[in-house]
């Protein structure tokens, strides 16, 4: 018997009733999904690489020295220059939001990006030709993600057949979009009048230069909000206007691959083992396999309405891309040898060799005089990483026949089955419940959603939690054996040793030279 996480238990599906399921809608089959999953956009298209192009070609075209020139068109009375400042405010909206959520927003916004730094002559030929590349390499991954979101399109019509309903009158989509306009309108309002003072060279309450920075920072408050409400409200709307596609899914509101998510299967799978796609949505999350019907054809960046036997929900953000196929879930033969997880060799390794270099880096800056500022970034660096060192080489989850031992930053656990009470995963890390109210919290271990989806193996605190959820679910899963036991203090030893260890280089860097 193999320990394969939640999806290998067979759960049976909360029914929709069946006046709410008419005949003629079409299930959404596993065949059907398969399809719609293999249209998936290619992983080089992802967003994370052009960002960084994106962003790295930026600096270089206006870093601190130029940045003046740049804004001025001289480097020393400064003229600010109206079109430069939007210009600043897109570029920043673009990689802060545009290129991860709205493709089309993007696509539309890059060209004039490129072109508003290809024609500044005081920025060497080389930078300008580094943005120009930047930029094309995120527009083609933008046009190739909007062809994937048609094709994803066309799968799901084809699936859904000729059926169109109007959504259910009690379904309330009103506030999706709405928070975001309401912030976003008169953010960019008073974006558009600080642009105004400062390409008119007023002195009202601040420089014209001051106004400068602060209208660029404004619009990208302002793009965000407002490009994100309108495409939320619109996508809805849409929903609203006219009848739409409707399809059977299963869904679980929460438990799943992420308990602040919706992950939406195939209808005909069962076990709840491979979502489809996730979502946020306002449903409440139970964690409970539900049947449901979901109106709109899910796409990358589309909007939609699910409906169950008890609740109804939209999305609250638009369904994200899918890059890779999801990792498959961790699989053991169940046996005497308890189970355990914990940060990989690879992981481990990496943490190692990054507390061997804090020391040369050290050591550098005071052979070189450098200026204090420079010593006080590094103790900076230093103090805030001590936390992530210590729960990266700290947690652990070891599984035996009498329960669980669940290590954390600063913490250990004994949970014993008969107390467990339920785990839950939460924002980078998980919880385990047990006793009354008891709780066994491991954060900062599961690495954040866009950088997972790149990673070719399932994260090992996400393989926790899946084996975690079987061995409660199935006590036949459990290992016959037990694990040693090993005290608080030992169990924390790795990273205890990292705390003092960083806790001393800051003292050595904020000594007196």
């Amino acid at each position: 018997m193999s320990v394969a996480g939640i999806s290998g238990v067979i759960e049976n599906p909360v029914p929709l009733p069946r006046e709410a399921v008419p005949a003629e809608v079409a299930a959404w089959n596993s065949a059907d999904a398969g399809r719609w999953l293999k249209a998936r956009p290619a992983v080089w298209a992802h967003p994370l690489p052009a960002v960084a192009a994106l962003v790295c070609a930026l600096v270089v075209a206006t870093d601190a020295p130029r940045l003046q020139s740049y804004l001025c068109g001289t480097s020393d009375s400064c003229e600010p220059r109206w079109w430069v400042t939007a210009h600043l405010g897109i570029a920043g909206v673009l990689v802060f939001r545009w290129l991860w959520r709205l493709p089309l927003l993007a696509a539309a916004a890059l060209p004039l990006v490129a072109l508003g730094i290809a024609v500044q002559s005081q920025i060497p030929v080389m930078s300008r030709v580094a943005v120009v590349v930047a930029a094309g390499y995120a527009l083609a991954g933008c046009l190739h993600r909007l062809r994937v979101a048609r094709g994803q399109r066309a799968h799901a019509l084809a699936a859904a057949g000729r059926v169109r309903m109007a959504l259910p009158g009690d379904v309330d989509t009103s506030g999706r979009g709405g928070s975001n306009l309401g912030c976003g309108v008169p953010v960019f309002g008073f974006a558009l009048v600080a642009l105004a003072l400062s390409a008119v060279s007023s002195d009202w309450l601040m420089g014209a230069d001051e106004w400068q920075y602060v209208a660029v920072l404004t619009l990208v408050v302002g793009l965000n909000w407002g490009g994100s409400g309108l495409a939320g409200w619109h996508g809805l709307a849409a929903l609203r206007r006219a009848p739409s596609p409707v399809l059977r899914v299963l869904l679980r509101a929460g438990g799943g691959s992420d308990d602040r998510r919706t992950d939406v299967f195939a209808a005909d799978d069962a076990a709840g083992g491979t979502p489809v796609f996730s979502c946020r949505t306002t449903l409440p999350t139970d964690g409970t396999l539900r049947e449901a019907l979901l109106y709109g054809a899910p796409c990358a960046g589309g909007e939609l309405v699910l409906v169950t036997g008890g609740a109804s929900g939209h999305t609250l953000k638009p369904v994200r891309p899918q890059y890779r196929a999801e990792p498959a879930a961790e699989t053991r033969e169940a046996g005497a040898a308890p189970l355990r997880w914990r940060a990989g060799a690879g992981v481990r390794a990496m943490v190692l060799g990054y507390l061997a270099v804090l020391p040369l880096l050290a050591i550098g800056l005071r052979l070189y005089e450098a200026e204090s500022r420079y010593v006080h970034g590094l103790a900076l660096l230093v103090a805030v990483s001590i936390m992530p060192l210590v729960t990266l080489l700290n947690w652990e989850v070891v599984a035996d026949r009498d329960g669980l031992r669940v290590t954390g930053t600063f913490s250990a656990h004994q949970v014993p089955w008969d107390r467990f009470r339920g785990v839950s995963i939460e924002t980078h890390g998980f919880r385990v419940r047990y006793a009354t109210d008891r709780v066994a919290d491991v954060y900062g271990v599961l690495p954040a959603r866009w950088l997972a989806e790149l990673l070719p193996r399932r994260p090992r605190a996400r393989a926790a939690v899946d084996a975690i959820r079987a061995l409660a679910a199935d006590p036949a899963l459990r290992p016959a054996g037990t694990a040693a036991r090993v005290s608080a203090p030992r169990a924390r030893a790795a990273g205890t040793a990292a705390a003092v260890y960083c806790l001393a280089l800051i003292v050595v860097l904020l000594l007196p030279a």
